[in-house]
């Protein structure tokens, strides 16, 4: 092992070097160090070093000695061939075996890994909770000594890591000796607590932080220039000009935007400004074909690709080769988000990483900033791990009920050892199981052979029969379907479109997908057929992704950015506020004076709200035509959008029960507009006792009452806790079957059974998942502390542009929201007057 690493790298990288004795002397390490620093290997080397001492000494036997579960497919697939250098290069690839068992392993190949389990097994969260239960790999498992869970930081708060952790506490269940558990995570925080994750309620872990400093070069580059509010059309264009430049001038590129949308439209728009380049310019995103997908990593790591344009698809560790610089349309909206994709760039020990935030308005342009600076001082957003889903722990007591001999006492303790449950009660429990034995209160008495997933056999769980063994294994999982069809290009499949996008095409219509102009041909049942396109301008898909929040640290520190600004532009000049900008933030002189400029012409009609004031602007639109019944309430709370969506529906519901009628809602990261009818128009003293703190979560279930948000999340979490399970082995569940028996099964567990647990869950992941309560609370505690301000703007203020163009777009008005702020401004300078200072040369 010695001469191998010797040979090959000279020496251990510092990851390396602190974890590897961890490892050895059998305890469980948490290892953070940034991409590219042999982080995968650190984790490896300590096994592989068990194996070959195994092998020498006739133990090694024929089960699984270490699993490595990884988040992405993809990953198990790198792992793999990096893997059979060490073992090829230390002669034991014949010896030691390694197998992947991912959702794209065949049934042929499956068989065989059963037959002779390999040494090493490679796998995703769902894949190893299928192995758990089945009798056939009960044998090969008892051998586990150690498990890898890479980019642990990216499970930690969502529904795949309290599912997995489940599962490795079930794997911990029937060993007699404790998991040797490694967590690879990028930098992340706080450690401690992804520690705890990873090893479960009271158990120790060691933790590795290796502070390996790769260079880091963060840069803003913002086609705003001189003036806050460019003509309509031009930011879209110099944005693209702008990266084309920079394209041209490497030789690979990763362009990163927040929506699968964007990154349809700017890889088209890029491929238009860069005819030459097109053919090596693609588009990667979740939604697109697996091959597609595959096709662009291997050109990309091969160096074919001078340029990919993508969502999120691309931030984790998948092998994607030397890439020369990242650049993100907007900031990624947190700090260790940017740190991820910056990372992807320079990538290995020795390359600086090279990352460029492209800010696309005035606003825009504050926060990304503000996204550097932080981004270069490393000041990283707290990891929140999501507690106790109870749609996971439906399932994973199916499992449970399927693997046998677990008790009522023996299955709450092994669920308490996994930390997102360490504070399960035993009424939760108990909820959870009336469920599985006959769909709960409301569905027993009629439909227990529906529901009846487990039964008690002598004390312990089990199940009724072999249809709810067939039916668990083929919905394992908490991806939860959605109407999607699958768009083949000739006999390629390219990716998928949401049902409801579709519906809105006719044949002949050109859209994009997969960075590439299509024209429908025909549609069909979950699938639709296109031919190549060039020519008219394309409709680009929107999916139906939950647009990324701004985490509180930034949303923190943008509002201090806005506090500084305010004391400083009332009282120092034009010069020194910019010299300040671009010296603090590292930014050109014209983008500092586009702030300046933003913040001066906000002071001229309104205030610029800040960390210690609530601002309130008060707009009726008393323009020829425009429906003067209606006023406009602009509420800057900086918080991020989720808590911004919670407070502006307890806000909303309360204005209806204090006056009646309804309110029109919009949001953003900065704050929320409520558009009302005159009759409802209140003052700041009223104001200030709507926003009293009160019963905020009671209020915020009544306004969900009778919203599509609960029941869309029912949909998901009926779907994960096996009520409306989503696939029947044998038949294909269509979409409206599975939104028709979760439709009716919402109505009448809401109207017989609101605790029900898996109700529960959906009001639950509605306020803490899709909306953020706990942060809409937190400033509604903190309102009266405030300095209180109600403005009436004669215009919307230049810091409410943002806000008020979104409810355009929400509209569905036939104005573009740059269209919209170049209109708004117009519109400022007629009433305002003399603002021609925007439009210095």
């Amino acid at each position: 092992m010695q001469k191998w690493v010797a040979g090959s790298f000279g020496q251990l990288t510092q990851a390396q070097e602190l974890t590897l004795p961890h490892i050895q002397a059998g305890h469980s390490v948490l290892l953070s160090s940034p991409t590219g620093s042999g982080k995968t290997l650190a984790g490896f080397l300590g096994i592989l070093d068990h194996l070959v001492r195994a092998h020498e000494a006739g133990t090694l036997g024929s089960g699984i000695h270490a699993i490595y579960v990884s988040p992405l497919r993809a990953l198990t697939y790198d792992i793999q061939k990096n893997l059979m250098a060490p073992l090829e290069g230390m002669g034991m690839a014949e010896d030691i075996r390694i197998g992947q068992r991912t959702g794209d392993t065949t049934a042929t190949e499956r068989a065989k890994l059963k037959r002779k389990p390999p040494h090493i097994l490679l796998t995703t969260p769902e894949s190893l909770a299928i192995l758990l239960p089945q009798a056939g790999w009960a044998e090969a498992l008892q051998s586990v000594r150690f498990v890898i869970v890479d980019e642990l930081h990216s499970l930690a708060e969502n529904k795949r890591g309290a599912h997995l952790m489940l599962s490795l506490e079930r794997l911990q269940h029937r060993l007699s000796c404790p998991l040797i558990r490694i967590g690879l995570s990028a930098t992340a925080a706080p450690l401690p607590l992804l520690a705890e994750l990873l090893v479960g309620t009271g158990r120790e872990c060691q933790i590795v932080e290796a502070r390996m400093e790769r260079r880091r070069r963060v840069e803003v580059l913002s086609p705003v220039r001189r003036n806050p509010y460019p003509p309509s059309g031009y930011t879209a264009q110099r944005v693209m000009q702008d990266i084309a430049q920079i394209v041209e001038r490497n030789r690979s590129v990763i362009v990163f935007c927040n929506a699968r949308s964007i990154t349809e439209s700017i890889s088209i728009r890029l491929k238009n400004a860069l005819p030459d380049l097109a053919p090596k310019i693609e588009a990667h995103h979740a939604s697109l074909d697996r091959d597609v997908r595959l096709e662009v990593e291997d050109r990309l790591k091969n160096g074919d690709l001078r340029a990919v344009v993508c969502s999120t698809s691309l931030e984790m560790g998948i092998d994607i080769g030397s890439v020369d610089c990242v650049i993100m349309i907007s900031t990624p909206k947190g700090i260790s988000r940017a740190l991820q994709r910056i990372g992807r760039s320079g990538h290995n020990i020795h390359m600086a990483s090279h990352g460029i935030l492209v800010a696309t308005n005035v606003n825009d342009l504050m926060e990304c900033i503000v996204c550097a600076e932080m981004t270069r001082a490393v000041q990283l957003d707290a990891v929140r791990v999501l507690e106790k889903p109870l749609d996971v722990l439906a399932q994973h007591l199916v499992g449970m009920a399927m693997e046998g001999g677990y008790t009522r006492e023996a299955a709450l303790a092994t669920l308490r050892a996994a930390f997102p449950y360490r504070d399960l009660t035993e009424e939760e429990l108990d909820s959870v199981l009336n469920y599985l034995e006959g769909g709960g209160r409301s569905l027993e008495k009629q439909y227990r052979e529906n529901f009846g997933k487990i039964i008690w056999v002598d004390d312990c769980l089990a199940v009724p029969n072999k249809k709810v063994e067939r039916e668990y294994l083929a919905n394992i999982g908490v991806i939860h379907t959605e109407g999607m069809v699958t768009v083949y290009l000739g006999k390629r499949r390219l990716g998928q479109i949401e049902e409801s996008f579709l519906k809105r095409l006719k044949n002949g219509d050109i859209f994009v997908l997969a960075g590439r102009m299509v024209r429908l041909l025909e549609s069909g049942v979950g699938e639709a057929k296109v031919e190549d396109a060039m020519g008219r301008l394309p409709t680009v898909p929107s999916w139906n992704a939950n647009k990324m929040p701004l985490t509180s640290g930034l949303a923190h520190e943008v509002a201090r950015l806005r506090t500084e600004l305010a004391a400083r532009v009332g009282t120092d000049s034009h010069e020194e506020v910019c010299e300040w900008l671009v010296e603090r933030f590292e930014i050109s002189n014209s983008n500092a004076l586009a702030i300046v400029l933003h913040c001066q012409n906000q002071l001229r009609v309104s205030r610029i709200p800040t960390e210690h004031t609530l601002l309130i602007e008060r707009f009726v639109d008393d323009r020829e035509g425009s429906e003067t019944d209606l006023v406009q309430f602009f509420f800057h709370t900086l918080i991020g959008r989720s808590a911004n969506d919670a407070l502006s529906r307890i806000i909303a519901y309360r204005v209806k029960e204090a006056v009646g009628g309804n309110a029109m809602v919009t949001i953003d990261d900065y704050g929320f507009l409520l558009t009302l009818r005159s009759f409802q128009s209140l003052g700041l003293e009223e104001w200030k006792v709507i926003f009293e703190n009160g019963d905020a979560e009671a209020d915020m279930k009544a306004s969900l009452q009778h919203s599509e948000l609960v029941k869309w999340n029912f949909r998901g979490v009926a779907q994960t806790g096996l009520m409306v399970p989503r696939n029947r082995p044998g038949q294909d569940r269509k979409i409206k079957q599975l939104r028709w028996s979760s439709e009716i099964l919402f109505r009448v567990l809401s109207e017989h059974e609101p605790d029900h647990p898996l109700l529960v869950q959906s009001y639950r992941e509605a306020t803490h998942t899709f909306l953020d309560l706990p942060r809409a609370m937190e400033f509604l505690q903190h309102a009266p502390t405030l300095e209180w301000q109600l403005v009436e703007v004669p215009v919307v203020s230049p810091f409410s542009f943002g806000i008020f163009a979104s409810k355009i777009k929400e509209g569905l008005m036939l104005e573009n929201p740059e269209e919209a702020i170049e209109r708004l401004w117009r519109e400022y300078e007629k009433k305002v007057g003399g603002a021609g200072d925007a439009h210095l040369p």
